[in-house]
Parts: C-alpha cells; sequence; structure tokens
C-alpha cells in the first residue's frame, strides 16, 4: 500500500498527515504561521518532512490558496491573504534535492475533490467559508481546471455591482461580502466596535446585535444567491460547503436548502442539494493525497 504526504497551506496554519484515499490518514498535525515569508514557510516545510521521515511515503501533494496557472502550478495574479506567495509554484518550498514527485494544487480544489470522492459524486462544487471563499469544481469525478488553471474563482464573481472593495482590487465580489474577513471589514467600515472579535464571538453576538445580524444576514443571502447561480451554470450532484465559518456555524445549510431554490429554474431546483462537508480541517489534506494517487497511477 502506497502512502502519500498531503499538505494543506492556510492563511493562519498549514495543516498535513500522511495517508491514502482508502484507509484516510495515519496521522494529522498543524502548524501555526508566525510569519507570513518564503523563507518561513520553507522552513515550516522543512519541519514537516522532518516529522514524516519514519513514514514511507511516495510523493507530496500541496494544496495553496491563490490562482494556479496549469499544467505548471505557478502562482499567479494576486493572493490576498498570502500576498508574498506570488510568481512561483508551491513545489519550490521543497527543498532541492528532494527525489519524490510533487503535485500541486489551489486548496478548495482539493477540498472538492475529497468531499465528492467521499459523497461518491462525480459531479460536484466545493465551497470553503473562512478567511476568503474558495470553490472547487468536479466534473466525472476530477477537478476542473479550466483552459488556464483559472476556474472555480466563485469568491471573485461580481455579486453587487460598484459594491464593497474586495481584497482582490475589485468591487462587489461574493469574497468581500460573504467571507469571515469581507464581514469583519463590513463591520470596521461602519464602526461597528465587533470586528476585532474572534468567529464564536461574532456568531453568539449576532443574536442580540440587530446590525451584526443584519451585516451576516446579508452575507449568507448573497451566497445564497452564488449557490444558486453555480447551480444553475453546472447541474451539480451536490454543493459540499465547508471551512471555518461553517464548521462554526456562521451560516445555517437549512436556510441555504431552504432558499436556494427560489433562485433556481425548476427543474434544478428539485434536483439540486446542499450539504456540510465531512472532513472539516482535513479535506485539503485528504485532497492532496488523493491527487499524489491519481497523478501516480497516470505516469
Amino acid at each position: 500500500m502506497k502512502r502519500y504526504l498531503g499538505i494543506d497551506i492556510g492563511a493562519s496554519s498549514f495543516k498535513y498527515g500522511v495517508g491514502d484515499s482508502k484507509h484516510g490518514l495515519q496521522c494529522f498535525d498543524t502548524i501555526r504561521i508566525k510569519e507570513k515569508s518564503l523563507s518561513a514557510f520553507q522552513e515550516i516545510i522543512a519541519q514537516i518532512l522532518v516529522h514524516v521521515q519514519d513514514q514511507e511515503i511516495s510523493g507530496i501533494g500541496i494544496g495553496s490558496p491563490g490562482t494556479l496557472r496549469m499544467p505548471e502550478g505557478k502562482l499567479v495574479g494576486v493572493n490576498p491573504n498570502l500576498p508574498f506567495f506570488v510568481g512561483l509554484s508551491p513545489r519550490e518550498l521543497i527543498p532541492k534535492g528532494f527525489d519524490l514527485p510533487v503535485y500541486v494544487d489551489n486548496d478548495a480544489n482539493l477540498m472538492a475533490l475529497a468531499e465528492a470522492n467521499s459523497y461518491n459524486c462525480s459531479e460536484a462544487i466545493g465551497l470553503t467559508i473562512g478567511s476568503g471563499i474558495g470553490c472547487g469544481i468536479v466534473i466525472n469525478g476530477e477537478i476542473y481546471h479550466g483552459a488556464h488553471g483559472f476556474a472555480s474563482e466563485a469568491g471573485h464573481c461580481i455579486m453587487i455591482f460598484d459594491g464593497e472593495e474586495c481584497s482582490c482590487g475589485q468591487r462587489g465580489c461574493l469574497e468581500a461580502y460573504s467571507s469571515v474577513e469581507g464581514i469583519r471589514r463590513r463591520l470596521q467600515r461602519r464602526g461597528l466596535p465587533y470586528h476585532a472579535l474572534e468567529l464564536p464571538e461574532l456568531i453568539a453576538l449576532r443574536a442580540v446585535k440587530q446590525e451584526l445580524y443584519k451585516v451576516i444576514e446579508e452575507g449568507e443571502n448573497l451566497l445564497i444567491r452564488a449557490v444558486a447561480n453555480l447551480i444553475t451554470l453546472l447541474d451539480p450532484q451536490k454543493v459540499i460547503l465547508g471551512g471555518g465559518g461553517m464548521d462554526l456555524g456562521l451560516y445555517d445549510i437549512k436556510r441555504i436548502n431552504r432558499l436556494a431554490p427560489k433562485y433556481l429554474p425548476k427543474a434544478h431546483s428539485q434536483a439540486a442539494i446542499c450539504v456540510l462537508a465531512g472532513f472539516g480541517n482535513r479535506a485539503g489534506v485528504l485532497g492532496a493525497i488523493t491527487l499524489c494517487e491519481r497523478k501516480s497511477g497516470s505516469e
């Protein structure tokens, strides 16, 4: 049985584990990011490789935020939560001379791949609600990248013309309204004293603070419309919602399922279903391992 190392790079931590898609993870851990720089990221990767040196692995999969141009896997454009991490491939974090194959993809793509595989879906959309909004599309059981690797950027679809400024440089993006950091920025711009709270506190307070409730409700309503648009375009078996925001209950999956059909053609509304991600913060790591398995098998 071959086992692989999966690494999921996030805005605040690296998650990693060793295993395979059939048996799951034999180990899993997290390293917090203390400094956002290339050298600090290379040091974290070096730590991970030391931690798993006793494991017999056959390859490494890396999931990264940002837009990756395929097939070379180079980060291009802007990377709002990790602005220094552009113009290179995540493969460059691996020490030179390392002789195992390394495969890379967008972190939300890998979440979607792992969750679709778990739900036995050949056609699925994965959405992660966290600091930003990630999206991955699975078609015929494989990640859909588009012509250049830029597909699935649902977080940067413009929902409101000339709306709130987004960290990507555009205005009115879904991420500017529905992501955790988007909500924080909107609260700060309104002079509301909640933007510095931890997410669980923010969620708890919305029940008693009407102005906070309205900002979060608008984020949820725009997310619902975005989900409906994705269903109309792609007709998936499932839309799988995960990430820290969904894990903590920022948005209500029952309300999403109840309201999304109102924005859908009749045929779509009878077929679509939204579900919560089942792997939690391990989905990106499992997706990276699944990517390794599939790439290794095709070479």
